[in-house]
């Protein structure tokens, strides 16, 4: 239940409709096909699909049919006023898709897409990687955002674990946005997993941890890139730090609406396992912004990334 919840918030963040527009009460019927994605894939006959009935923004009740020997399904009956959301389970993996009946319609049709699954992380890539280290008082807070591409045809389950990334050695207090922090795993050797499959499309994360302060004036701190990487954007915060870093270049500084200056770095096409030094000096200054303020700055690089999605999308369709 709290995953078909975190599901259905998560559409509704990315503005896509999941609920049946305002209309008279009556009753519907919801068709669909269950489609593998997958060049060559397995039989999509018998998967079991889920209807996920929500009433006033509370999962109401289920139901649940089997495809036939072409993937479809239909469920009769619906009250069409109420709002749902279709699952499919397809090889373990669960597929949600939002149901939308139009202005006066009372049929709704609803292509579920499905993958085969593979071990395999070769098709996975970051299209743009954010990590921002703000000097406070008594210790440093590191953000990173990604923007993480799977590439293939087939959902990514990984192998004890999904994506996965290494922090520095020392890392604490490990957070994430509360809806989605039961869907990540601390590992062994300072790596942390997000358990959730990746199907073929995009997926951002963002995640935050600390590090102590040192007793000296000055930190090297190793950044890991855990999946090959077309572009790596580094910001730095706190009043008199000084930076020297390895493997990018320096940009523009990035200055907040109120004035505060963060040390830019960018770097594109580094492959796994490359490893960033970030050297820190003069962290006897620090007294970077209050957490609360960083998190709005993320909201921002976020946004950028959103931006940074589109352009892509025009320089591929550009290209073709």
């Amino acid at each position: 239940m709290h995953r078909v919840t975190v599901i259905l918030a998560i559409l509704l963040v990315f503005g896509l409709p999941v609920a049946a527009l305002a209309q008279e009460s009556g009753e519907g019927t919801i068709s669909g096909q269950v489609i593998n994605g997958t060049e060559g894939g397995g039989s999509v006959a018998g998967v079991a699909v889920t209807l996920i009935t929500y009433v006033d923004d509370m999962m109401a009740e289920t139901r649940t049919i089997r495809t036939d020997k072409e993937g479809k399904f239909q469920f009769d009956n619906i009250v069409i006023e109420n709002e749902y959301l279709v699952s499919a389970r397809y090889m373990e993996v669960d597929y949600y898709y939002p149901v939308i009946f139009n202005l006066g319609e009372t049929t709704a049709y609803v292509e579920v897409g499905v993958c085969d699954t593979t071990a395999s992380d070769e098709a996975i890539r970051v299209g743009l990687a954010h990590t921002i280290i703000n000097v406070e008082e008594e210790s440093l807070q590191a953000t990173e955002v990604f923007w993480l591409v799977n590439d293939g045809d087939m959902t990514y389950v990984g192998a004890g674990g999904v994506l996965v990334f290494t922090l520095p050695e020392g890392a604490y207090g490990f957070e994430a946005p509360q809806e989605l922090m039961l869907d990540y795993q601390l590992l062994e050797n300072n790596r942390v997993t997000y358990l959730v499959p990746f199907p073929p499309g995009e997926r951002q994360l963002v995640y935050s941890y600390r590090l102590a302060k040192p007793d000296s004036s000055e930190l090297t701190i190793p950044l890991e890139i855990s999946y090959p990487t077309d572009s790596f954007e580094l910001m730095v915060g706190g009043e008199g730090v000084e930076v020297i870093v390895s493997q990018l270049a320096p940009a523009e500084p990035v200055f907040t609406a109120t004035g505060e200056r963060f040390i830019h770095f960018q770097g594109e096409n580094l492959p796994r396992g490359t490893v960033i030094d970030l050297r820190l000096m003069n962290l006897s200054g620090g007294g970077g912004l209050h957490s609360v303020i960083l998190w709005v700055i993320i909201s921002v690089v976020i946004a950028g990334t959103a931006v940074y999605l589109v352009k892509r999308r025009k320089r591929e369709n550009t290209d073709e």
